[in-house]
């Protein structure tokens, strides 16, 4: 086995071991609270300024309905002055106000409803916001308590891969700060026949012959570090 990839096996184990301690921090009970008190506030903002939009669209619906109520109400009391010459005249705008005074109270009853609404969603981002606030300080509590166990572990890798290739170690930190946690391994064995061992596909056999002079080579495939 090359003498580069074998201490950056012993490097990759504390970087995994690093990176358990960073996926259970962000992945744990805390952060998935944390996480969904953030979405519940952002749903009532968003929910709020609905409300406040479809609040005003039916105030001004109210306003306008008041008006035609109130002009019908005026052009009833002309007819009621004339309805021995147009009684049909008369019995029309009683139905139009008919109508209209339904109309009008059905904007009132979605008022309230808009009211009532916008009163439990500010309830529930106020109760969202201070449980915010208190996981967050759990949550940094728990980054402080983790932080010095990762910052030794990140030392530990530095000092583990100090004398490699250049090349060779600018690859897997390339490799690992693109997939992160996405891929267990960064750098895995050639298999007995001649597959990736972290992506399983065949590789090519001028990559095998590159493996035997070069001691590693780039997976076509997964794009992980191959060894023999």
């Amino acid at each position: 086995m090359n003498a580069d990839i074998e201490k950056l096996l012993v490097a990759q184990k504390i970087d995994k071991e690093r990176l358990q301690l960073v996926q259970n921090l962000e992945k744990g009970k805390i952060k998935t609270e944390l996480d969904r008190a953030s979405q519940t506030i952002d749903n009532s903002k968003n929910s709020l300024l609905q409300l406040e939009s479809d609040a005003k669209m039916l105030q001004d619906n109210y306003q306008k309905f008041s008006k035609i109520i109130s002009d019908t109400l005026t052009q009833i009391e002309k007819a009621q002055n004339n309805h021995s010459e147009d009684p049909d005249l008369y019995d029309e705008f009683l139905s139009k106000l008919t109508k209209l005074e339904s109309q009008l109270a059905d904007i009132e009853r979605r008022i309230i409803q808009k009211t009532n609404l916008f009163k439990t969603t500010s309830m529930e981002g106020a109760k969202a916001s201070a449980m915010l606030k208190n996981i967050s300080k759990m949550y940094e509590e728990a980054q402080k308590a983790v932080a010095p166990k990762i910052q030794a572990m990140e030392q530990q890798f530095n000092e583990k891969v100090q004398g490699i290739d250049e090349k060779l170690l600018a690859k897997y930190r390339a490799i690992r700060k693109s997939k992160g946690s996405d891929i267990k391994d960064v750098v895995v064995p050639l298999t007995v026949d001649n597959r990736c061992q972290g992506c399983f596909m065949d590789v090519p056999s001028a990559l095998v012959n590159k493996i035997k002079t070069d001691g590693w080579v780039t997976c076509d495939e997964c794009g992980r570090i191959i060894y023999q």
